[in-house]
């Protein structure tokens, strides 16, 4: 990609943090504890991915700006923001980006990973945004990205099944396209919940694993190349075991906390962020990932300060 901005950046979000409402009795009181906990660990977390994957596609050259970004949409708002976003692009004879990722977050107290919700929990089947996408003159035969990631706000979460797949394998759904679209997400592989676990930890798992390989390798590796590399932090992540009550046992494990999943792929082309490039970009400029792992050099996650 060489053009003055590489490409557009788009974020639409609809996480659905829910506050509790006030109960009575002792029970319901300690419940409406932990829901507010949860609420508030929503809260933080989520606006902390989004933070870090603007913050980084802005870095590395994306063009992002306020009206890039909507959040509390219902299905057909979604949809009209997206194909009246892309019309204004075809629409700008002066437009000249190279390619386009688009973040999806969405999910609520039950989902299911890998599928996109609007603001009052129903589905998004993924056709109807690729369809709009496809429709964008400006990127036929340019890379489309379009990241996904829904959070299921439960205790627990049910971890996928893992006979679909082997370890540090990304796995890939259907056929690939000839649209040049990548359709990326993960499926959890622990049953605590979506965020990461330790001390003043913040952020996703999945998110935070791409901020940081991005961040590092994006210089120099391909997009295909940087989603193995994160998978393989995914894949070997240090995390504090918990007690039964789900308090920190004081002792750390490595888990496989998620893995990649490719829902749309192509083969055609391969995609660089800075094609040519013989050292390193500037791309971590006011960014604040999560260290996982520090590249699987055995370091517990941490947050870089």
């Amino acid at each position: 990609m060489t053009s003055a901005n590489r490409g557009k950046f788009i974020l639409i979000s609809n996480v659905q943090c829910i506050p509790c409402l006030e109960s009575q009795n002792e029970k319901d009181k300690k419940e409406a504890e932990r829901c507010a906990e949860r609420y508030s660990e929503c809260i933080r977390n989520s606006d902390f991915d989004k933070s870090n994957m603007s913050q980084l596609l802005k870095c590395m050259g994306y063009d992002f700006r306020a009206d890039d970004q909507v959040e509390n949409l219902s299905k057909e708002e979604i949809k009209e923001f997206l194909k009246t976003k892309l019309e204004e692009i075809d629409n700008d004879t002066s437009s000249q980006y190279d390619s386009m990722a688009i973040l999806f977050l969405s999910g609520e107290i039950k989902c299911e990973a890998a599928k996109i919700y609007d603001k009052e929990g129903v589905f998004i089947p993924r056709n109807e945004i690729l369809n709009i996408v496809k429709e964008c003159k400006h990127f036929k035969g340019k890379p489309k990205v379009i990241f996904v990631q829904t959070y299921s706000f439960q205790d627990k979460t049910q971890p996928l099944d893992q006979t679909d797949s082997t370890t540090n394998d990304i796995i890939k759904r259907g056929e690939p396209n000839t649209d040049d679209i990548f359709m990326v997400c993960s499926y959890p592989r622990i049953e605590q919940g979506p965020w990461i676990i330790g001390e003043n930890m913040i952020g996703s798992y999945f998110i935070q694993a791409l901020v940081h390989v991005f961040k590092n390798f994006a210089y120099k590796k391909s997009f295909m190349e940087l989603l193995k590399e994160a998978n393989i932090c995914l894949d070997q992540t240090l995390i504090p075991k918990l007690t039964v009550d789900g308090k920190n046992g004081g002792t750390e494990e490595k888990k496989r906390v998620a893995q990649i999943v490719l829902l749309e792929y192509s083969e055609d082309k391969e995609l660089y962020f800075f094609p040519g490039l013989e050292f390193e970009a500037p791309v971590d400029k006011g960014v604040e990932p999560v260290n996982l792992s520090t590249s699987m050099s055995g370091k517990p996650v941490t947050t870089t300060s």
